[in-house]
This record gives C-alpha cells, sequence and structure tokens, in this order.
C-alpha cells in the first residue's frame, strides 16, 4: 500500500503590508484538513507534484472559485489540489467589523510515501546527470549540458526534490544561453516552490530571484524575496543585510514609472500576476473568459466587454489580477499611477 501525503503551506506568497485607514482583520483558517489520502495500488510510484492554488473565501469563510496558477511535476494531481483546498474552512475576513470576501493563495504539495523506500530526496541517478549537467554549464558546454537535463527531466525526475531541483538547473541553463522567457519560467518555479531544496541551493535560488525581478519590476516577488533570505535558518543574513537591500528595492521602486509586461496565457490556465501600482490596463487580442482583481482585503469581478481601468488604492492589501483565456495568447499588463507598497 503506498499513502499520498498533500503537504500544505498556508504562507503567504509575500509580505503582508500594514493597512493604515480601514480596520483590516484577514480570514484565519479553522480546518486545515489534514486527512492523509490512501491509494491501494500494488504499483509504487514515486511521482510527485506541487500546485499554487488562488481561492476565494467568502463571507461566510467558505471556500470557493479555486484556480491553479502554477503547477511543477505531474498536472494529474491539480484535480486533487482543487479538492483538498475546497475543504478548508474560515473565519471570514473583517473590514471595520464586517464580513467581506478575500483573496488567498495556498500551495499543495502532492507526496507519496512509501514504507519500502524513502521518496524524500533525489536519488542516485538524478544526481549524476544532475551534476555533469551542472559542470557542463560550469565549462559553458551548453548543448552537451542540454543532452543531461533533457535525460534528467524524462527519466529521472519524479519526486518534488527532484522536480525543484531541475527547474533550478534549467534556470541556469536557460541564463547562460540568454534563452529569457524560459529563465524567467524556470527561476520563478524554482522560486515558488523552494521550500523542498536545501538551504544552501534556496539561498542561490533567491538571489539570482530577487535580482530578475528587481529587472522585471516585479516589486512584490523582490520584496518577498528578501523575506525569503530572512528565513532561512542556517543561513546568516543580518539585519543590516536586510536593511541594504530594502532600501535599494524601495529607491528603484519609488522611482519607477510605467511598468509593462507581457505575459504569455495558455488555454484555460490562469495567472496571478501581483500588482504594485495604482492604476493597471490590461490588453489582449482575443477574448478573456475570466478577469478578476483578487485581494487580501476585496475581489471585484470584471465585465470583460467593458474593462477599461483597473484601480487599486492604498488600503488594499495584497493585490493580484487573475487572468484566464480560453485561447492562448500573450496579453499586455501594465501598471502606473501611485506606488503603495
Amino acid at each position: 500500500m503506498k499513502k499520498r501525503l498533500l503537504a500544505l503551506s498556508l504562507a503567504s506568497t509575500f509580505t503582508l503590508p500594514p493597512v493604515s485607514a480601514d480596520d483590516f482583520v484577514p480570514a484565519q483558517v479553522i480546518n486545515k484538513n489534514y486527512d492523509q489520502l490512501t491509494n491501494t495500488s500494488p504499483r509504487a510510484s514515486r511521482l510527485e507534484g506541487i500546485n499554487l492554488s488562488s481561492y476565494v473565501v467568502d463571507e461566510n469563510g467558505q471556500v470557493s472559485d479555486i484556480e491553479i496558477v502554477a503547477t511543477a511535476g505531474q498536472k494529474k494531481y491539480q484535480r486533487e489540489a482543487i479538492d483538498y483546498v475546497s475543504k478548508l474552512n474560515y473565519k471570514s475576513a473583517r473590514i471595520n467589523g464586517n464580513a467581506v470576501p478575500t483573496a488567498k493563495t495556498i500551495k499543495v504539495s502532492s507526496q507519496n510515501v512509501h514504507a519500502s523506500f524513502s521518496n524524500d530526496q533525489a536519488s542516485p541517478g538524478f544526481f549524476d546527470d544532475y551534476k555533469k549537467a551542472s559542470q557542463l554549464i560550469d565549462d559553458k558546454k551548453y548543448d552537451e549540458a542540454k543532452t543531461y537535463i533533457t535525460e534528467l527531466e524524462n527519466e529521472h525526475t519524479k519526486n518534488t526534490v527532484e522536480i525543484v531541483l531541475l527547474a533550478w538547473l534549467k534556470s541556469q541553463h536557460s541564463y547562460f544561453v540568454k534563452d529569457w522567457e524560459k529563465f524567467d519560467k524556470h527561476i520563478y518555479e524554482a522560486f515558488l516552490f523552494r521550500d523542498n531544496l536545501p538551504d544552501q541551493i534556496k539561498k542561490r535560488v533567491i538571489k539570482n530571484a530577487l535580482q530578475w525581478f528587481i529587472s522585471k519590476q516585479d516589486f512584490v516577488r523582490a520584496y518577498d524575496a528578501i523575506d525569503a533570505l530572512d528565513n532561512i535558518d542556517s543561513i546568516i543574513f543580518s539585519e543590516q543585510n536586510k536593511a541594504q537591500l530594502l532600501a535599494q528595492v524601495n529607491d528603484i521602486y519609488k522611482n519607477s514609472g510605467e511598468i509593462s509586461q507581457q505575459i504569455s496565457l495558455e488555454s484555460e490556465q490562469a495567472v496571478l500576476p501581483l500588482l504594485s501600482k495604482s492604476e493597471v490596463e490590461l490588453k489582449s487580442d482575443k477574448p478573456l473568459s475570466k478577469v478578476q482583481l483578487r485581494c487580501e482585503n476585496k475581489v471585484v469581478n470584471y465585465d470583460l466587454s467593458t474593462i477599461d481601468k483597473i484601480e487599486i488604492s492604498k488600503n488594499d492589501v495584497r493585490c493580484g489580477l487573475l487572468i484566464k483565456s480560453t485561447f492562448a495568447q500573450t496579453v499586455t499588463l501594465k501598471q502606473s499611477g501611485k506606488s503603495f507598497l
């Protein structure tokens, strides 16, 4: 018998900023529903997957409108993650004592636990190819490294540790061959699911991601990366180091103008870019199936035929724009106006 364990992370993907005006109390989970699911199949599988879900908690504390906004590993676990999140119960968020709908995110790791062997670390076969590919990247033999990376992906990448290590390795290869679209995808994946990595590699991932987020003017995730460095127990990250990094990002953020992002959408796959300016415009060549402002203190659905400008106030807490399309396409997201982080 094998057991499939769903490991949940209820931590936010970036730090909750203070609310200066309205008396806002975030929604609090009251039922994590940590029951293990069992599968009696005699075949032991090492295949695992990780998903980031975005969802709405209504005024009664009930979860609804669940969307997978990032995934790594086996996509077959998406349905399982959605089912699991749907069973969470909350004490609703409140503004000035009144219950309000709120948006939350949660990471769900679908892991297979076996009595006969450990599945919580990379296999020897994975590490052999991983080390070879890493050395080839160091030696600037990028085509040969790609061969080992492909073998890693097809033959050895099974569990969550291997999935995130592969994302990190791919990000390094993409960086040196200057494939920025793939680098963006892989460094974000490694950063988002970094808890599956050893601390020393986690530190490298966070530092690389921080520089990339700054260059993209993705300021919410840049601040998140600084917080992430502060949360590695085995790494010395002094208050002075943190203050210096925050000062650098603050200066760049305060002097930033319009932020323009090109976002690739897959058919019916939601994305959730995070917002750091007060005015947002969204442009697409093809119809969109869903646009929703998801903040800690409010949720706003938009009429897809009349979207003009999306506005965010200084009191709105941790906002992202959920976007979904029936058709694969690239959309343009422009942020302007006041800085409010």
